[in-house]
């Protein structure tokens, strides 16, 4: 056995004794020349002692004539000792992180690009998970950079990154394919700031008829890609200005998807939304939003009818808890859920059952439209401010005049949707029994589970008695909303997702 495979001995039963198997990983430098032991700040004290179990074995950071070994402390982010008398000595890096919340979705979305960058761009090779962790730029960086507050949070996202890579490589690989750069800017950097500027139509409107123009507010309700790889991109970008000068005011929505298309279609182009990959399941990229695919044939091979679409609402009686749920057959999902702990609007969160990577979220704004578009006396819009934040405003609403809804429609909405509860307590015998624990949870204050858990609820009671009221037998309400999620319809960009 040699001294490397000696070392990695000790340093896996030093972190079993220990009890850290939790808190503590070990890593390797390409070609294996420095071990990392990767460790929770917390447990630093226990994780001095595999210091000294190695000095037991080894001498560390051995110097000629010195009689006592002065063991070195875990200070700062990274300690690195070397270990035996004689060259070459095993180096061994101790790298702390500090465990932190949850994770942003700027922060592993700017993880998935720089990745997809190294491999496009750089020509980085990346055939198994490891080679990510061992390319020490691509994790120096991820890690010390992207992940800098979030470190406890990247190994869970490697796995993810090298499948991302992979499928993507494995259909736009080739010296001709590049990252998408519009002016020094990604795909994603140019548009948003398009958008931002407000030059990107919806519909251009008239203005003689009074027509407003409807415009694109945001990059993501548009388009869930993450970043674009071209071909050509001196072609294309001559194309982009004719259709970003061809309007007075800018450039329609219309005309853009379609030439996005035509880039797809010709290989020329392709956009690729990054979501979580599940560690081992097996990825693969699929174009959406071409002139073929304005459907999902996973969806439409379904045939869904509405006796296969189940509303789970219950926790909108229990607990704390504030999801709920739309479940297409065993297929797919929508979470209709806000924060227990923080006043916030709901969200529509698409699941796919099985699948590697999930879908995304209903744009707040689209699912409006269409709950307009095809209902009638739909009220909910979806803002929290319209709901009470704390008892008193619960009990006397006119307490605060943004406060909209009263014990009256409450009442209502329950009285409504109580035959939907699969599960009957206590708190759905009446109204009153209802109206009792939602004020218990704002009696609670802002804490998870207490009044914003209060007011979630109330919000959901709106949202299923307006869409129930209208759509509980209009299966094409709920595949749209389902489909808005995906991003698949002709009001998305095209791209590929990975899943």
């Amino acid at each position: 056995m040699g001294m490397r495979e000696e070392v990695l001995k000790i340093i896996k039963s030093s972190i079993e004794d220990y009890k850290l198997e939790e808190s503590a990983s070990i890593k390797f430098s390409p070609k294996e020349k420095v071990t990392y032991v990767d460790y929770l700040n917390t447990k630093k004290n226990e994780v001095q002692k595999i210091i000294v179990d190695l000095d037991d074995f080894f001498v560390v950071n051995y110097t000629p004539n010195q009689k006592v070994t002065k063991l070195p402390k875990l200070v700062g982010k990274t300690t690195r000792i070397k270990l035996g008398e004689k060259s070459p000595k095993a180096i061994v890096s101790f790298r702390s992180y500090s465990k932190s919340g949850k994770l942003p979705t700027e922060i592993h979305e700017w993880g998935s690009s720089y990745v997809m960058q190294r491999a496009l761009r750089d020509n980085v090779e990346f055939n198994k998970k490891e080679d990510i962790e061992n390319d020490d730029e691509t994790y120096n960086t991820l890690r010390n950079k992207i992940f800098y507050n979030y470190q406890d949070k990247l190994d869970k996202w490697i796995y993810t990154y090298f499948q991302q890579q992979k499928q993507m490589l494995k259909k736009y690989a080739g010296p001709s394919w590049d990252e998408f750069m519009y002016n020094n800017n990604s795909f994603v950097e140019f548009f948003s700031d398009y958008i931002k500027e407000k030059k990107l139509f919806k519909d251009f409107g008239d203005p003689e008829k009074g027509k407003q123009p409807v415009r694109v507010v945001k990059y993501t309700e548009w388009n869930p890609a993450d970043i674009y790889a071209a071909k050509g991109m001196s072609g294309i970008k001559k194309k982009l200005d004719k259709i970003f000068t061809k309007g007075k005011n800018g450039a329609s929505l219309g005309e853009l998807n379609s030439y996005l298309i035509q880039l797809i279609d010709e290989k020329k182009l392709v956009g690729i939304s990054l979501k979580q990959i599940k560690d081992n399941a097996r990825a693969i990229l699929e174009v959406r939003n071409t002139k073929s695919t304005f459907k999902d044939p996973h969806i439409e091979d379904k045939n869904f009818t509405m006796s296969d679409i189940k509303f789970d609402i219950d926790n909108i009686h229990i607990g704390g808890t504030v999801s709920t749920y739309i479940k297409f057959g065993k297929s797919f999902g929508i979470d209709v859920v806000s924060s227990s702990s923080d006043y916030a609007n709901l969200s529509y969160s698409t699941q796919i059952t099985g699948a590697a990577a999930q879908g995304g979220n209903s744009p707040v704004a689209f699912v409006n439209d269409l709950m307009r578009e095809m209902g009638s006396n739909i009220t909910f819009l979806n803002t929290n401010a319209e709901y009470p934040r704390t008892n008193e405003e619960f009990l006397y609403p006119k307490s605060n005049t943004k406060i909209k809804y009263t014990d009256k429609h409450y009442e209502k909405w329950f009285n409504f949707l109580k035959r939907y509860f699969k599960v009957q307590d206590s708190n759905t015998k009446n109204y009153d029994s209802f109206s009792k624990y939602i004020s218990m949870l704002y009696r609670k204050g802002k804490v998870s589970g207490g009044a914003p858990a209060a007011q979630t609820k109330l919000m959901q009671l709106h949202f299923y008695y307006d869409t129930l009221s209208n759509f509980s037998k209009n299966k094409d309400f709920w595949l749209r909303v389902l489909y808005l999620g995906m991003k698949v319809g002709k009001i998305f960009a095209p791209h590929a997702k990975i899943y």
